[in-house]
């Protein structure tokens, strides 16, 4: 499962607690009576978990590491560095607590040449362990997602940029040299220098006349478009 960093942080307390709750649990049922031993077709006595040296360390070892796995939520900030210590107090306390039960039916009693049946605590205590194990698991496959927000970046004051809409300006010149068989652009016919006026801007020559009516009517060069002063 992948989660956000800041709801992966909350979700670690939050199994770091019922890590330390069921780790507590699970040490508790050391005072239930884990098996009924037979020593004859009789006779018949309640093995409690604490009474063995081996399921005592196991459980206690066990149960305390899931319950200090707690802690591991408030050593980092980061959710990763968090992840790695909780998976690993709680994976390592859920296979100790594990072993507890375990070594008891398979090591201790026939160590013990005795028979007996499980009873309640012991399958408290493999319950327990398990579950142990299993919130370790979840731990290590619950991962962090990063969301990159994009941030916008900062390049200094800038000028507004000039629309393209608004024109330039430019001005109408006389012009004393006219070239043969120069034409107005507004009424097609030649232009002499009697009568020839340029646009400043575009080098564009017009007839005085033609030029004038233009700009009384539009207030622009008839060819570039710029304001006419």
């Amino acid at each position: 499962m992948i989660v956000s960093e800041q709801r992966l942080l909350v979700r670690f307390f939050k199994l770091g607690s019922l890590l330390a709750l069921v780790g507590s649990m699970h040490i508790l049922t050391l005072l239930l009576p884990w098996y009924v031993v037979r020593a004859d077709t009789i006779s018949r006595s309640l093995l409690s978990g604490y009474l063995l040296t081996e399921t005592l360390m196991f459980s206690v070892a066990g149960g305390m590491l899931a319950g200090i796995s707690l802690l591991a939520t408030s050593f980092s900030s980061r959710a990763g560095t968090v992840r790695i210590i909780l998976a690993a107090f709680s994976i390592l306390g859920g296979v100790l607590a594990l072993l507890s039960p375990v070594y008891l039916s398979m090591v201790v009693l026939p160590r013990l040449n005795v028979s007996g049946e499980p009873d309640l605590g012991f399958f408290a205590a493999l319950f327990t362990a398990v579950v142990l194990v299993a919130l370790g698991l979840m731990v290590v496959l619950t991962r962090p997602q990063k969301v990159e927000v994009p941030y916008p970046q900062y390049y200094g004051e800038q000028e507004p940029a000039m629309s393209s809409s608004v024109p330039e300006e430019t001005s109408l010149e006389r012009v004393e040299n006219v070239e043969d068989e120069t034409v107005c652009p507004i009424c097609y016919t030649t232009v002499t220098a009697e009568n020839a006026v340029r646009c400043s801007s575009c080098g564009v020559v017009f007839h005085q006349g033609c030029a004038e009516a233009y700009v009384n009517i539009n207030g622009t060069c008839p060819n570039c478009g710029k304001t006419v002063l």
